[in-house]
């Protein structure tokens, strides 16, 4: 078989980085664990994230402002906050959710309760957006929390607020003003709407996204981001059977969702306005085999590289299995969307990310499971093997359904020849497969110990590390064959230094 021809001198083009624009963090209140921000020490340092989402900022776990005659205490955010950026890392602050005493009406969610309902009192909501974004400003200045974004809200379309389009816009509204009030150059957007739908003509649409701009133009609103979260599978509630069924859509689903947004953007009223999609990932769901599987990986990998351009960040949701959305996990892994284990143990998804962050921003090659980029200190090669599910209909519930859901796939060859390098490189190639860089397997051989000892813990870590070999190879002529195969969902990073 002849190779693939690759100039390693091309041109190229520089890609935005997007991926690592932002990661989400579940609750705010469990920033204050000590196992939440070790994990973050790592995401951020191994993956590059630079800004973090989370909910829950005036939950009544954080104690902002916990009792109508109490005076507001930014104690436990300052805390939070203070960490983040001494780790490099800024926070994209989602205004949410309502203290208890705030609440319109009693609905909550999450296992911790979280208020989410319209405000009782509009007026209160506006004091205390302003007289935080003020605190913040006055403890790490202007310039810097210039740099940040304010985002009324989460998914105020689903079960997050029990109330109107109306009232949420009118939350909008009061939102700018408490934001802009402190200083106009603040940047503060929305509507952080969930999973796209089918439209009249059954083609996918962003929730709410249209009719808030066309608010926010009409009332003379700025909107410095647009944000909603595309997830390629839904959860809608059935009428008929008064239960939520489960949406798995195609392969394309998120690079779809993302061109149909951008077409939005671009012939709405914001057109210049940035795009976030600050929750994504395989699914939305809590509990979900896939998302401890290779297959996380690999679908990462495919999804990120295709949707280049498209949006000025696509975060994954959640960094770490630190989670109470649902009750806390029962298992080292159990489905949970984190990237990490809530002992700190890399998934193939984790691993995606870190590869992604070693890669230089000038793209020279790309194609079916390939991408050649160039850095400073050389050229990375990324190769993967993805496929999309074998059976859709099948459950996520167990690493066993998962498996089924996935299916086997099929290895495939790569045969590259990378031209115009120099006599002589050293090549580091780091791989991830059913053998190296993923620990499940080495869970359930150890009896998938519900909470590994210390002792099995280590052996989980050795066994979540990719497969690393480092050679210094002659080019011929100054070409380098790549021939390698990968099992299926493998992902393989060759790094090619000059010597």
């Amino acid at each position: 078989m002849s190779a693939l021809v690759l100039n390693s001198q091309a041109p190229g083009r520089r890609v935005d980085p997007y991926w690592k624009r932002m990661v989400c963090g579940d609750r705010a209140g469990l920033a204050l664990r000590a196992d939440y921000r070790a994990c973050l020490a790592a995401a951020v340092r191994e993956c590059g994230f630079q800004n973090l989402r989370q909910h829950g900022m005036f939950h009544d776990d954080m104690f902002v402002w916990y009792k109508k005659d109490a005076p507001f205490n930014f104690q436990y955010l300052f805390s939070n906050y203070d960490y983040y950026l001494s780790l490099g890392l800024r926070p994209f602050v989602e205004l949410s959710f309502l203290p208890t005493w705030l609440a319109s009406n009693n609905n909550t969610v999450f296992s911790v309760k979280c208020a989410a309902c319209p405000p009782s009192d509009y007026d209160a909501w506006h004091r205390l957006v302003h007289a935080t974004v003020k605190a913040l400003v006055a403890r790490y200045g202007l310039d810097e929390v210039r740099s940040w974004h304010f985002e009324p809200w989460n998914e105020p379309d689903i079960a997050f607020w029990k109330g109107t389009q109306a009232q949420y816009f009118e939350l909008y509204r009061r939102s700018v003003d408490a934001v802009k009030s402190v200083d106009a150059s603040l940047r503060i957007g929305g509507p952080a709407t969930s999973n796209f739908v089918p439209g009249p003509d059954g083609a996918y649409e962003p929730k709410w996204v249209e009719a808030f701009m066309t608010f926010c133009a009409t009332n003379h609103l700025p909107v410095d981001f647009v944000s909603t979260h595309p997830y390629p599978t839904d959860f809608p509630f059935d009428d008929a059977t008064q239960k939520h069924r489960r949406v798995v859509r195609g392969r394309d689903a998120t690079l779809t969702d993302l061109r149909r947004l951008r077409s939005l953007m671009d012939a709405g009223p914001f057109p210049q306005a940035a795009v976030h999609c600050n929750e994504w990932g395989s699914s939305p769901a809590p509990r979900d085999g896939c998302h401890d599987h290779l297959f996380s990986g690999t679908f990462l990998l495919e999804n990120l590289l295709r949707c280049k351009g498209l949006a000025d960040s696509l975060a994954r949701w959640v960094f770490c299995d630190v989670s109470e959305e649902a009750p806390p996990g029962e298992s080292e892994f159990h489905g949970g969307w984190g990237l990490l284990t809530v002992h700190g143990i890399r998934k193939p998804a984790f691993h995606a990310y870190a590869f992604l962050n070693r890669v230089g921003e000038t793209l020279q090659h790309e194609g079916d499971g390939y991408a050649v980029f160039r850095s400073a200190r050389g050229w990375q090669v990324l190769l993967f093997n993805h496929h999309h599910y074998a059976n859709a209909e099948a459950s996520w519930d167990t690493a066993a359904d998962a498996e089924r859901m996935i299916g086997p796939g099929t290895a495939r060859a790569f045969d590259l020849a990378l031209e115009g390098l120099p006599p002589r490189v050293r090549v580091t190639r780091h791989r991830v497969d059913h053998a190296q860089g993923w620990a499940l397997p080495a869970w359930q051989a150890m009896g998938s110990p519900d909470w590994p000892t210390a002792a099995q813990l280590e052996r989980l870590h050795q066994a979540a590390a990719p497969a690393q070999t480092v050679r210094t190879e002659q080019t011929l002529a100054g070409a380098l064959r790549l021939e390698e195969r990968l099992d299926a969902l493998a992902m393989l990073l060759i790094e090619i230094d000059p010597v």
